[in-house]
């Protein structure tokens, strides 16, 4: 008979964060909120070995030291602004009756939201590294190279968020030749001749921010009020224009791994597939409100 043993591994988290709160109320028939956030958020694990909470989050972590685990959360969002107002267009009251009815009752809502993108770890096939319990190697850092770097700045154009010039394998060098081993898996004699694959990069877990959110929902409301039937009777004429400036918003990459499992290059590692935000969505609408 065999007896199995599961161990739960202590996770610990921090979460700093600056909070500010505007408020105009209604005044002149204008009013206006906005609410600004610049936090971080550190932790050991965002998810479960059971079953991954967060998209992006690594579930097969380096259990045997959780000082490599420790990085941002994979749900840190460093600046967050969310500012939104609604404006009653006063009535032409001078214009007479009828321009009045045509030309007052309108108000005109903004919502605009700002933030930055969620991280993300680069993820190297876990039987690379030959371990008997595998986890995620995210790889070693070119150097020359910095965090800043791993980010393509012309990413809108090529769809290739992430620069995969300043990852590598760990290269073998004189103090590690002794421990270096990359037989065996099916790399070519070069690459198996010059690489560690069985070494844990350097590459901190959560490196990557990924693209971050700008949009503008804009909204244009027509009041037309009918006094012999209620006071309260009046029939809303709606537009309503989800991301009003057709913004692309780019999801996080989900191509995480950098190499094949034999070490080559991954063709597609860094691609962007999918937009957090829709296409502009414009919807028209009439509501009796009584």
């Amino acid at each position: 008979m065999a007896i199995m043993y599961n161990t739960m591994w202590m996770s610990r988290s921090w979460y700093n964060a600056f909070q500010v709160r505007l408020n105009k109320q209604m005044s002149h028939g204008f009013q206006l909120q906005g609410s600004f956030t610049y936090s971080k958020s550190i932790d050991d694990a965002s998810g479960s070995t059971a079953g991954d909470t967060f998209q992006l989050d690594a579930v097969s972590e380096p259990w045997y030291d959780l000082r490599l685990d420790k990085g941002l959360s994979a749900f840190d969002v460093r600046r967050n602004l969310v500012v939104n107002s609604l404006w009653n267009a006063p009535s032409p009251k001078s214009l007479g009756r009828f321009a009045e009815r045509a030309l007052g009752g309108w108000q005109l809502g903004l919502i605009t939201a700002f933030a930055d993108g969620v991280p993300a770890t680069p993820q190297i096939a876990s039987d690379i590294l030959g371990e008997v319990i595998p986890t995620v190697n995210s790889g070693n850092l070119v150097p020359g190279c910095s965090g800043r770097d791993l980010i393509n700045s012309n990413y809108r154009h090529s769809l290739f968020y992430v620069n995969p010039n300043c990852i590598s394998l760990v290269p073998k060098t004189t103090d590690n030749a002794p421990f270096c081993d990359s037989a065996g898996r099916g790399f070519s004699a070069a690459l198996a001749a010059n690489s560690c694959a069985n070494i844990r990069g350097n590459i901190g877990r959560n490196t990557i921010i990924g693209p971050g959110l700008f949009n503008v929902d804009f909204s244009l409301f027509k009041n037309n009020r009918i006094p012999r039937v209620s006071e309260t009777f009046n029939l809303q004429f709606r537009a309503e224009f989800f991301n009003v400036l057709n913004h692309a918003n780019f999801a996080p990459t989900s191509n995480l791994s950098p190499f094949n499992a034999n070490g080559t290059a991954n063709t597609l590692f860094g691609q962007l597939t999918s937009t957090q935000v829709d296409n502009r969505v414009i919807q028209l609408a009439l509501k009796l409100v009584w």
